[in-house]
């Protein structure tokens, strides 16, 4: 009697931290694409560019990098790699099956947990055991031994009760939620220094300049609005949602989605709906007004 088993769907989720750590860590994200027979196309991994720090673990399998930027190469990835802040958009191909936990950093807490610059990780991927010292390499290795996704996050978590409440305060958690709506002289005041000092203050703790930052989470916010009033059945008028988002217009807004995702905005929606390889694009990211989880999902 022949197997009629159907392959099953990839595991693909994502969940916010709980409560005292959603300042330090943004999200949790699996892909699990074991026994789904995907092939082709549907190995692929289309990821935006993005301002955050990551930690991402391949618990089974193995991944390269095809092109960064619309720039094709041929990379091979580490079993455990670190990327820092990612102006450019990055596809990367599953050699195989693989089973992926990341967890998505802000960028000033994984500086400061880490004591990394994060100006040299800008638009590139490491082995983690390159450029984390010894508490993050002892982190990596007993996230990879515990045996579920959910121990992942509390072993995370604990590594955050351990080493969080040592960070200073930052105002780059209240720079982000006014996200585009400051000017370099404006996160000038707020952090009291002058603007050549909050360029340098920026490249070592977000690993980019502050015009490029709010390019960034001003991407970020367009896309997730786009996503939440699409999935909600709203209509989405390109021109009145650049206005809303803080784009001088409709073609402001195109050029930047370019930029970040190497496509137009009408050949994104296209491809999220349709492309096994934009799994990213569907998860339903976690913004600063949504209440964090009291317990794992």
């Amino acid at each position: 009697m022949s197997d009629t088993t159907s392959p099953r769907s990839p595991e693909t989720r994502i969940w916010p931290p709980h409560s005292p750590w959603h300042d330090q860590v943004r999200a949790y994200i699996v892909r699990d694409t074991r026994g789904c027979g995907l092939a082709g196309h549907q190995q692929l991994n289309r990821f935006p560019a993005s301002s955050h720090c990551a930690i991402t673990w391949f618990l089974e399998g193995s991944v390269e990098v095809l092109s960064y930027g619309g720039v094709e190469q041929r990379t091979p990835l580490a079993s455990c790699i670190v990327n820092g802040c990612q102006t450019l958009p990055i596809t990367s191909r599953n050699c195989g099956d693989v089973n992926a936990f990341m967890v998505v950093f802000y960028p000033d807490a994984f500086h400061a947990l880490f004591g990394i610059y994060l100006a040299p990780l800008q638009n590139r991927i490491f082995d983690a055991r390159e450029v984390l010292p010894p508490h993050g390499l002892e982190l990596i290795e007993t996230v990879r031994r515990a045996p579920s996704h959910e121990e992942r996050q509390h072993v995370i978590e604990r590594f955050l009760a351990q080493h969080a409440p040592a960070i200073a305060p930052t105002v780059w958690t209240r720079l982000r939620r006014l996200g585009n709506r400051i000017t370099l002289s404006f996160a000038s005041a707020m952090l009291g220094v002058g603007p050549r000092q909050l360029q340098r203050i920026a490249l070592r703790e977000a690993g980019v300049n502050l015009q490029s930052l709010i390019r960034l989470w001003r991407g970020e916010r367009s896309f997730i609005k786009a996503q939440r009033e699409y999935l909600q059945g709203k209509p989405i008028a390109l021109a009145d949602h650049a206005l809303a988002v803080g784009y001088a217009d409709q073609a402001h807004l195109a050029r930047d989605c370019k930029a970040q995702t190497g496509r137009s905005p009408t050949q994104l929606a296209r491809d999220v709906q349709t492309e096994e390889a934009d799994w990213i694009y569907r998860l339903p990211f976690p913004t600063h007004e949504d209440p964090p989880p009291s317990r794992s999902p």
